[in-house]
């Protein structure tokens, strides 16, 4: 599936990203212009974990870009091509749902919900047809099998069953289903790591609490590449941790790969710092870190180690 991905991103003009070490919570991200998406494959969509899930409403929210996951199936069958399913508020398509939009931008009309298959009713449209032709709510109610009310809220925006909507499209000759963005499906309600269940302690806990003392918004990721995201008024910083120097290297090579697509500032904070930069990553001693009193001390010393 991924390998049919990264084919449809490069028809579609993306340039794409890949972590070298696999992620948990992304599998690619992908950039045209303006457009960021951040890519998750599953075959089966039930495996969407709550966390993984947590973690790609905060990188969507704070990068500015698109999390969707494209998957096959879940428990109750396959993954329906125009059809919009969510899981944990991550929007998810078939494959061949995700090639219809990237290449031929054609938007699924239908959603999943318990309950059944929906659709976003153009209610004043129907409103306004029905006013035209001088037509009752009870006469439209009779027609499509529902209460006079149900016609009401479909008039004030509120979502049908599939069946209903067609009943009324037929007999009014009118297109009454509005057509579905799967990267704005749903707001993006990233939910901050409380800090009481911050239990990894060590590096990454001084960093976390540092960066918030010194006048971050700060977000733990620890599915992700990086262990920290950051940003403030202006700038979002992604922030590595780690102690393990045998995969420094590639650690900054995933850093360099993400800086590329997402244009973001990064650094990676070491126990020690031998370096002042690998692969043209900052590196940062946690000492020095620790010695940091404002946020412009960091930017600093990013730009400052980024040239190098």
């Amino acid at each position: 599936m991924l390998n049919e991905i990264r084919e449809i991103l490069r028809k579609g003009g993306f340039e794409i990203g890949e972590p070298l070490f696999k992620s948990i919570s992304f599998d690619l991200i992908a950039r045209r212009e303006q457009l960021i998406l951040i890519l998750k494959s599953l075959i089966n969509i039930d495996a969407l974990r709550n966390e993984v899930a947590r973690e790609l409403k905060i990188l969507g929210k704070e990068l500015e870009a698109s999390p969707l996951v494209i998957g096959e199936k879940s428990a109750m069958g396959p993954i329906l091509d125009g059809v919009i399913y969510s899981r944990h508020g991550i929007p998810i398509v078939s494959l061949g749902t995700f090639r219809d939009f990237i290449l031929e931008d054609i938007k699924p009309f239908v959603y999943a919900s318990p309950g059944g298959l929906y659709v976003k009713m153009r209610g004043e449209v129907l409103r306004r047809i029905r006013e035209q032709r001088g037509l009752s709510l009870g006469h439209l109610a009779e027609i499509a099998g529902v209460s006079r009310k149900a016609i009401q809220l479909y008039e004030e925006g509120m979502s049908a069953v599939v069946d209903i909507a067609l009943k009324l499209e037929e007999y009014l000759g009118e297109e009454l289903i509005e057509p579905l963005d799967p990267l704005h499906f749903g707001e993006l309600q990233e939910e901050k790591y409380p800090r009481e269940r911050l239990k990894q302690g060590g590096e990454i806990a001084e960093v976390y609490e540092q960066l918030m003392r010194i006048g971050y918004d700060v977000y733990l990721t620890l599915k992700c590449p990086f262990e920290v995201l950051s940003r403030d008024d202006r700038d979002v910083l992604l922030t590595g941790v780690t102690r393990d120097t045998r995969n420094l290297k590639y650690k900054a090579m995933n850093f360099k790969i993400l800086r590329k697509i997402l244009e973001k500032d990064t650094f990676i904070v070491v126990n020690k710092a031998r370096y002042e930069e690998i692969e043209g990553i900052p590196l940062i001693g946690k000492d020095e870190l620790m010695e940091v009193e404002n946020r412009e001390e960091i930017k600093k010393m990013v730009r400052e180690r980024s040239a190098l």
